[in-house]
């Protein structure tokens, strides 16, 4: 293995737009003046999937309404991307650690390592068990080693952080179960359901006048969503050409998260003033340590096991 292999550029790539993508959320958080543009942020985020799925779908001759069970999959996975990403939004708008809120998400490996369990008999064995322990230990040390007393008052971003890593979980197993749809038949029944829904959320919150306003940072909060949703087609893009370029699902997992980890803290140093602890850097390699047990294509790179 080189590093300038393809496969490995374009994985640099997918990491870098992830990153921006998150120092981008940051920034809309701080834009936001109150929870409802969290709401308008994503109604903005759904929109530009709309127009991408439609136009790809259209040059590709790909038909919107196909298989039920994919576009109600779809419509699921809209959903909770609603609640990832409003929460997500959400923590930032509460004073949230970009480094930190990264590591709580990328944690998801947990939920989504149960919701195999019991939802798709993937028995665990005692590696990944072992794994599990391994990524709690990684998000005791992200957290700074919190004591019981500590643990009950951490601030409301860790738990907005711990609701999006559940969410995106969640929308793993949905992934999982509907994973022969087109990717984007699935982003535009997705954002669909997302405009709908956050629409819904301004309507109840009784704000429906700032999908009208473009004063003060409006236009801010429009142009940085865009931006998200756009980049959010490059990680596709890049995706892709990663395993075009010869990329081993395994490998290519494991070098994408961790750089997705170590530049989304640096990052959050350089723009937002954030602090870099041993804890958090010693987080990251528990992670990755977790993340080797856990996901069996990796553990067989890493002990030199042939994997398909």
């Amino acid at each position: 293995m080189q590093i300038g292999e393809k496969w490995m550029k374009w994985t640099f790539c997918e990491a870098g737009t992830k990153t921006t993508s998150k120092v981008l959320q940051k920034v809309v958080g701080n834009v936001c003046v109150s929870l409802a543009h969290t709401f308008l942020a994503t109604i903005v985020i759904g929109l530009v999937q709309i127009v991408a799925g439609l136009v790809m779908t259209r040059l590709q001759k790909v038909r919107l309404l196909g298989d039920r069970v994919n576009i109600v999959g779809s419509c699921l996975f809209g959903l909770f991307a609603v609640v990832s990403t409003v929460l997500a939004f959400g923590a930032f708008f509460y004073g949230g650690d970009m480094g930190v809120n990264t590591f709580i998400i990328t944690l998801s490996i947990i939920p989504g390592a149960l919701i195999d369990r019991f939802f798709f008999n993937h028995r665990l064995n005692g590696r990944e068990w072992l794994g599990i322990c391994v990524a709690v230990l990684a998000g005791y040390a992200i957290l700074g080693w919190p004591s019981l007393v500590e643990f009950a008052k951490l601030p409301l971003w860790v738990w907005l952080s711990f609701g999006t890593m559940c969410s995106v979980a969640i929308n793993q197993g949905i992934t999982q179960k509907v994973k022969k749809v087109d990717p984007f038949v699935k982003n535009f029944w997705g954002g669909l359901t997302t405009v709908i829904l956050c629409l819904v959320a301004l309507i109840v919150l009784g704000k429906t006048s700032l999908v009208f306003d473009f004063s003060g940072s409006a236009p801010k909060l429009w142009l940085v969503s865009v931006a998200i949703g756009l980049i959010a087609v490059g990680m596709w893009a890049f995706n892709l050409l990663s395993y075009k370029g010869g990329a081993s699902i395994a490998l290519k997992k494991l070098v994408m998260n961790g750089t997705y980890l170590i530049t989304t803290m640096i990052c959050g140093a350089l723009f937002f003033g954030e602090s870099l602890t041993p804890s958090k850097f010693l987080g990251v390699v528990f992670y990755l340590g977790a993340f080797v047990l856990m996901d069996k294509g990796t553990w067989e790179f890493v002990v030199g096991k042939p994997t398909k």
